[in-house]
Formats: structure tokens, sequence, C-alpha cells
């Protein structure tokens, strides 16, 4: 990134803003939506600039395959502008990064090198971000130890104020009435001697400073609980927004 003088610097600073404001135009986004890229888009690349990583195919097969992140949301954003200097980097970080929720959904493998790519200055701009923990009865080990390194990046070295979790859950045929619920009381039971099928929560309470916390639940249809697991799925299921939701609000949120 250069440091010369560029006319644009010449410019009052008003009149720079809204140039700023005109290039990176979000169209009203304030949630930006960062996913894996095909991968066979990927392969078409001839110098990826951003940093690559492996996901495991969705398909029965569940290949390893190399792809990276790109933005999905529909903008009008020509991000180059902020190449040109150092002090119009500056100016325009605030816009791009801090005024902005960055969602990834389901696609958690993105989150840390998208991240990653970032300067420490750039990514002390992030607030929010906005993220899908996938059904616990639905995921596999590679997807528990993305869950992990996630949290682990989140706590070690970012720091952000807001987080939106959409938590999958699952509701029998029969609904939820004749299955127990968990109050906040239980989860914090349930944390002091650390219950394994709850691991990614516990991963989740690694992540501090957290002032805003949104805890939402996609619900979908899950078979009969006849097991022990499918029967936790489905009682923690109907907790999500209720004794889970204030359970992880005692925990992370900063206190005053």
């Amino acid at each position: 990134m250069a440091d010369e003088q560029s006319p644009l610097m010449l410019i009052p600073s008003e009149i720079r803003l809204a140039i700023y404001q005109l290039l990176l135009n979000d169209n009203g986004n304030k949630t930006l939506e960062i996913r894996n890229e095909d991968p066979e888009s990927y392969k078409r690349h001839d110098t990826p600039s951003r940093t690559s990583y492996r996901i495991l195919g969705r398909d029965l097969t569940r290949r390893s395959l190399s792809t990276t992140y790109q933005l999905t949301t529909d903008t009008d954003m020509h991000t180059s502008i902020m190449g040109v200097n150092r002090k119009i980097y500056e100016e325009t970080s605030y816009l791009l990064y801090g005024s902005h929720t960055f969602s990834f959904g389901r696609d958690i493998e993105a989150m840390v090198p998208f991240f990653s790519d970032m300067t420490q200055q750039t990514k002390s701009l992030i607030h929010e971000i906005a993220l899908v923990k996938q059904g616990t009865v639905y995921s596999r080990d590679y997807d528990r130890c993305e869950w992990s390194n996630l949290c682990e990046f989140l706590s070690k070295e970012m720091r952000i104020g807001s987080l939106k979790l959409v938590v999958e859950g699952g509701r029998p045929s029969l609904g939820w009435d004749n299955l127990p619920q968990y109050s906040m009381a239980d989860f914090k039971t349930l944390a002091n001697v650390k219950f394994e099928s709850l691991s990614w929560v516990w991963d989740l309470l690694s992540i501090k400073g957290v002032r805003s916390l949104d805890v939402s639940s996609e619900i979908s249809h899950c078979p009969p609980s006849h097991s022990n697991a499918m029967e936790l799925f489905a009682a923690f299921s109907a907790s999500i927004e209720k004794g889970f939701a204030d359970f992880l609000r005692s925990e992370m949120l900063v206190q005053g």
C-alpha cells in the first residue's frame, strides 16, 4: 500500500466521505454475508488473493476440497479505493468493517480465514458477527473441530461487541409437550460437569467481552426421541430461546 499523496487527499474531508460512501455502496445491506466459494469456481482462479482452506463436500463422498471465502450480498462496493494509500485505507475502513454485521451462516469454515486476512487494526473495527450452529445430532467430527477452532480464534484474536447466534434445533412430530425443558440453572449444572454432548457450548463460553447477544432458534422436524441423544437434542431444542439463551447471557455478557 503506497503512502504517496493522492489527489483525492486534496479534496475537503466531507466531500471525500461522500465519495467513499458512493464507492462502498452496500445497497442498504447492513449485514454482509460471507460464504464458502463453490470449489469448482475456485479452481478457475489464476492467482487467488485470499487465503485458501479446505472444506468437506456435503455429498456422500465427503471429499476434501480447496476453496476460499466470498461476499454473497448484493452490493455495489469498489474496495480497490482502499488500496490507494494508507490514509485512504484508514478513512474508509470503518465504513466497511465497523458499520456492518458479518454473517457466515453455516459456512463457519470461512470465518477464521476471512478475519485472518485482516490486519489487527482492521480486526479491531469488527463489532458484530452472526453465526449458525448446526444441530448437534447432525454434526460430524469435522464440524465439531471447525467450531472449536472458530471459538478459539474469536477468544484470542478478536474482541467482538455483539454476537447473533442461530442454533439449529428439532421438534418431534408429537411436539415438545412431554419433554423436559432446561432452565438456566440446569445449564449451569451441565457446565459444571462439562457435559460432553454440549462441548460446543463450553467452547463458545471462551469468547469474552460481548456486550450484546442475540440467540434464536431454527427449528425443523426431527425423528422421535427413541435414543438418549435424540431425546436430549429435542429437549435442548425446546430450551434454546429460553433457558439456554438466559444461560449464555449470564455467562458471556459483560456486566455493567
